[in-house]
């Protein structure tokens, strides 16, 4: 079984994937669940009216969700090519819940999207600063800029795991602390994911670059797989 990722705590902890899954948020992290939107393979060219209609009804989901307290995030990703057509990301108590809300959005039920959803411990407050200012103001704008999304997949396990993890916790701090990250955490699932490292609205080369002086990635723990997302001001906490 492989071991776990632990990000942006003080020591890194060695338990296996399985209870992982399981355990509590660490370090004052919060869990969220992170829904990927993904490009259905059966999808069938629309008229513009179709389009029109899903995309009216999805940002209408959008709004809902968000007023219902569940979702805190979400944006379009500008990949090229496109694997992943957006993110949802929600506060909510259980994979399974953030699952059903996710598989009822439009684009989903007209066959636009799948789903996969993810267990992520990422940092408190995302998104409470953007709620709190649109409600004082509806019309504060949303300044959409594009973030460099890495996500973190399982390498090799080598045998100096436990250095390179605690060696890439001190890395993310390093870049948190230089002002270029706006969240990151682990992926608590048995899956090929192990985490999310989201920048700041930096050049997408200079992301690659610093990912790459990141020892867990030097080391081959982890690989990156690079995305680019379409997000509000106000929205990530760092």
């Amino acid at each position: 079984m492989r071991k776990p990722w632990v990000v942006l705590v003080a020591a890194a902890i060695t338990i296996g994937q399985g209870l992982w899954a399981q355990s509590a948020p660490l370090n004052g992290a919060t869990r969220y669940y992170l829904a990927f939107l993904r490009p259905d393979p059966a999808r069938k060219p629309l008229t513009k009216e179709e389009g029109e209609r899903i995309q009216t009804a999805h940002m209408a989901n959008i709004h809902k969700m968000a007023a219902d307290g569940v979702l805190v995030s979400a944006g379009p990703f500008d990949d090229n090519p496109l694997t992943i057509s957006g993110i949802f990301i929600f506060r909510v108590d259980t994979l399974e819940r953030a699952k059903e809300i996710a598989e009822k959005d439009p684009t989903v039920v007209e066959h636009r999207n799948t789903i996969d959803v993810h267990a992520w411990d990422g940092p408190p407050g995302i998104g409470d600063e953007y709620f709190r200012l649109h409600k004082l103001d509806p019309k504060t704008p949303e300044n959409m800029q594009i973030h460099p999304f890495a996500m973190l997949l399982h390498g090799a396990a080598p045998d100096a795991q436990k250095e390179l993890i605690q060696a890439h916790v001190r890395y993310v701090e390093k870049l948190k602390a230089d002002g270029k990250l706006a969240a990151a955490g682990r992926v608590t699932d048995e899956d090929e994911i192990a985490g999310f490292v989201v920048f700041k609205a930096i050049p997408l080369d200079e992301a690659r670059k610093l990912m790459e002086e990141d020892p867990s990635i030097k080391g081959g723990l982890f690989r990156v797989e690079y995305h680019q997302w379409w997000s509000a001001d106000h929205v990530l906490p760092w």
